[in-house]
């Protein structure tokens, strides 16, 4: 078996095709003898244009992919503790172990704006809530069909039932991004499925969740190290320098802490957030709700010293070469599951020329890139 395993996710917000046929009619054709696991997002809202709000239920579509798919494992790149009583997300996450034999991991996450602010979710405290969230599943799950009960600060059981039991013990993974939430991952959770600027800075953040595995006691063999993240391939340098644009944009906003652990950070740059009414240190995606919410303006200003080099070295982006030796820098710093949700949609956007569709990277990807990675870290 290979050293390191691969995943794409189908979310549809990646995958811009109007009609369920059509979208389930290319889930169905994955290969499942390249890609070790089917993701889904589970979102509610998005950030037009760079996330759109176009998704569906992820719960029922997991059960049509556990029919059809009887290897690949499935699941959530990410839920959180919000949306969900963790009684209800309990069920839910029994009902796909029980239908497809035991291959679903719950991926979860402290949650983004855009799916919990306009639709009036209280999302106070995320880390501390998601920690005590993970342990009523837990206490759920193993309670064997027996009432159990539950006294925390954010949920309460009473001689609650959950019948029949999960085939097994369900992995959860938690997408921490921050040190005190890869501290948690390395504590109480199955896996850690981060989204990661670069393969070093994924390195760095890697040891943190070692650490919290070593407070814990708890066996790193037992743990999976994955990594989540879009890549866009394409031949063209118009259309790779168009799609750099945004992804320059994006570093302050997503990977704040790299940004300010960068040589590029000058202090007076936190002018420039606090005028977005941010702090650098806790900006995250559950800091805004709305594309209209960041300053273009400001958050130029902020990488105007940025080269295009330092950014197109570090993201999941390039010819198919970059893009490969990307990836063999990820496993070198540790990554075990590799999650790749592919955004060559945004190449409609930018007027990129063809043949690099979704399709078609999706094909490159299946028929070349993960069996060559497969075959080097066997």
């Amino acid at each position: 078996m290979s050293s390191v395993m691969f995943g794409i996710d189908l979310s549809l917000e990646g995958y811009e095709v109007e009609g369920w046929d059509r979208y389930f009619g290319f889930v169905r054709s994955v290969n499942e003898g390249v890609w070790d696991s089917v993701w889904l997002g589970d979102h509610l809202g998005g950030l037009p244009p760079l996330i759109p709000s176009r998704n569906y239920s992820v719960w029922p579509i997991f059960s049509l992919i556990a029919e059809f798919k009887r290897k690949a494992i499935l699941g959530t790149a990410v839920t959180d503790p919000h949306r969900y009583h963790p009684a209800v997300l309990a069920q839910i996450s029994m009902t796909i172990d029980n239908i497809s034999g035991g291959r679903f991991v719950l991926g979860l996450g402290a949650g983004e704006a855009f799916n919990l602010e306009a639709y009036g979710f209280d999302y106070r405290r995320p880390v501390s809530k998601m920690a005590e969230f993970v342990g009523v599943l837990r206490v759920l799950w193993e309670s064997r069909g027996r009432p159990v009960s539950y006294e925390g600060e954010f949920f309460r059981l009473r001689d609650a039932v959950l019948d029949p039991p999960p085939t097994r013990r369900i992995p959860v993974w938690l997408a921490a991004n921050g040190p005190r939430t890869r501290r948690f991952a390395g504590m109480i959770a199955d896996g850690w499925i981060p989204m990661a600027f670069s393969p070093e800075s994924y390195g760095r953040a890697l040891r943190e969740v070692e650490a919290g595995i070593r407070e814990a006691g708890r066996e790193r063999e037992k743990f999976t190290f994955a990594y989540w993240n879009w890549v866009f391939m394409h031949e063209d340098e118009e259309a790779l320098q168009k799609y750099l644009f945004l992804k320059k944009l994006s570093l302050p906003v997503q990977f704040p802490r790299d940004f300010m652990s960068s040589k590029f950070w000058r202090e007076e740059k936190r002018e420039i957030y606090r005028r977005m009414g941010f702090e650098p240190e806790k900006l995250s995606l559950l800091s805004f709700s709305r594309v209209e919410q960041l300053d273009l303006e400001a958050l130029s200003q902020l990488v105007e010293d940025v080269p295009d080099s330092f950014v197109r070295d570090a993201t999941l982006m390039g010819t198919e070469e970059e893009v490969t030796r990307k990836l063999e820098r990820l496993i070198d710093a540790g990554a075990q599951h590799i999650i790749l949700m592919i955004d060559n949609e945004v190449a409609k956007r930018c007027e990129s020329p063809e043949p690099y569709t979704y399709e078609h990277v999706y094909d490159i990807l299946t028929r070349k890139v993960v069996p060559y990675l497969k075959e080097r870290y066997r």
